[in-house]
Formats: C-alpha cells, structure tokens, sequence
C-alpha cells in the first residue's frame, strides 16, 4: 500500500462526470513505477474558476482537464503553450513557480500511437472524421507533421469552422460532408481517423462510415476506446487496412502528461498494463 505523507504531491483530474475516467489508475501506476511521491485523484468542481483558485491554494501541482471544462479553464490561466492556443482547448495543467501554464497532449497521444504503431506520418494524406475538441488537438498536431488534412463532419457549417482555423496555419487543408464521402474520395487517403463517438459504448455496433470505404492501404485509427475492438476497427481489420486502438491515445497523452509534471520518462508498459485491465 502507498505511503502518504505531508509531502506528498498531490494532481487530479477536472471533469463532470470523471467516475468513469481511467485517469486515476494511469497516473497513479506512474507514480508508483518510478518513485514519484505524489498521488492522483479524481474532482468533480461545479466550476472551474473555483477548480483553479483551490488548485493555487492548497496546491494542486498537476492537473487533467476533460469535458466540458477544456475550453472554459483557458481564461483562468496564466500562460498557455502555442499549440494549445491554437487548438484552443487544454487538457493538461502545470503549475510551477506560482505559475498555472496550459498544454494540450492530446494530439501528440493521437501522433505518439500512430508512431508506436510504426506508421510513418512523413506527406501522409490524413482524412478526420469529426470536427469537435479531439479533432482539433489531432488536426493541429499533424500539421506540424506536414501531413494533409482534409476534414470530414456532418453539419457543414461546423466542420468548416475548423476547417478555416486550420487554414490559418496551412490553406490546404480541406473539408468534406461524411454523407459525401465515397470510393473515389477516400482511395486517396493514407490514414483514416475517428474522433466522432459514433461506436462507443453503449452503440458499438454503430460505424462512422461505410466499410466499403476502406481499402487495404488504409491504416485506421479510432480513438474510441470502449469498446477496444470497434466497429469501424472491425471493419478495417477485415477489410486488410491495419489498425490503430485508441487506447494508445490515451495512454501516450497521459504519458506526455506525466513527463510535464516530473520532467522524467513516462513507465508507459506500466501506465499500459493498468489501463488495460481496467478498460474492458
């Protein structure tokens, strides 16, 4: 059983609703693996100025930000990192130096489990499914990566918001109605990402597009998690793309989370096994 003490640091998660949340296991397993003297909790605030303010106080050294908070923290802090900012979401606070400063580590996760799969993301011509919070961490981090994006959602007017903000950082990027999409338009993709949550629990059975839109070049990601096997992962399996789970989303965006907060190498296998069993 862990030992804490007076000095022993304390970080948490932010959210409404967090029980679900896998967080805790993953962080604490991290901690326990490389000695680190801290502990991870789980917060339900009413509000996230409240949040902060006793983050300050008491003090909280680390925090995960998830819905519906990621947007409305940035006010409160006192810096944020530039690629955040263009994301214009948080997910991860540090504070440090009586300073709270905002990262988002989502889209490096997504790139992180990509990589670990041995997929080369080099001039890849990517196809997004969704325009929401996850789409944009995802987008914004693959430009850096000088991929091609094109996005892909249901109401125009909303993915074509996300759309011209990530113009502003390369105007090539594209967009497209999910109802749209057809052989000829996704032959042409390298890599194919959900960030809807079409197929989560409790749907699984429900797919974001067609498996006839898959092709055997394709690698498919899903950054659903529950269930692990999804039906659009089903499908690409079967239909001979290779696959990504977005369990290793969550698990390498908590890793980067962890290496912002100690400034040491995340135990990822370690951080890998707790969730592994606690996500089925």
């Amino acid at each position: 059983m862990k030992t804490i003490s007076s000095h022993t640091k304390v970080y948490c998660i932010f959210g409404n609703p967090v029980e679900h949340s896998l967080s805790p296991l993953m962080h604490n397993a991290a901690f326990e693996a490389t000695g680190v003297d801290a502990v991870y909790v789980a917060f339900r605030p009413s509000s996230i100025k409240d949040a902060i303010a006793a983050m300050r106080t008491l003090p909280i050294y680390g925090a995960s930000i998830t819905i519906p908070y990621k947007t409305s923290v940035i006010e409160f802090l006192d810096e944020i990192d530039p690629l955040a900012r263009d994301i214009g979401a948080v997910n991860t606070l540090c504070y440090k130096e009586d300073r709270i400063c905002g990262h988002n580590t989502d889209g490096y996760g997504a790139i992180a489990a990509l990589t670990n799969a041995q997929i080369d993301l080099r001039s890849k011509r990517v196809l997004i499914l969704g325009n929401g919070g996850s789409a944009r961490a995802i987008a914004f981090t693959l430009l850096e990566k000088n991929c091609t994006i094109t996005i892909a959602g249901r109401n125009p007017e909303k993915f074509m918001m996300l759309v011209e903000d990530l113009r502003k950082k390369n105007n090539t990027v594209e967009g497209i109605a999910i109802a749209a999409l057809d052989i000829h338009t996704t032959e042409l993709f390298d890599i194919i990402i959900n960030t809807t949550s079409v197929g989560m629990v409790p749907y699984p059975e429900e797919i974001p597009i067609p498996p006839q839109l898959i092709f055997p070049h394709h690698t498919v990601f899903d950054i659903v998690y529950r269930p692990h096997w999804t039906a659009l992962l089903r499908a690409a399996a079967k239909q001979g793309a290779r696959v990504v789970f977005g369990i290793d989303m969550l698990i390498f965006q908590g890793a980067r989370q962890f290496e912002l907060w100690t400034g040491i190498p995340a135990p990822v296998e370690a951080m890998r096994n707790v969730v592994s069993m606690g996500h089925v």
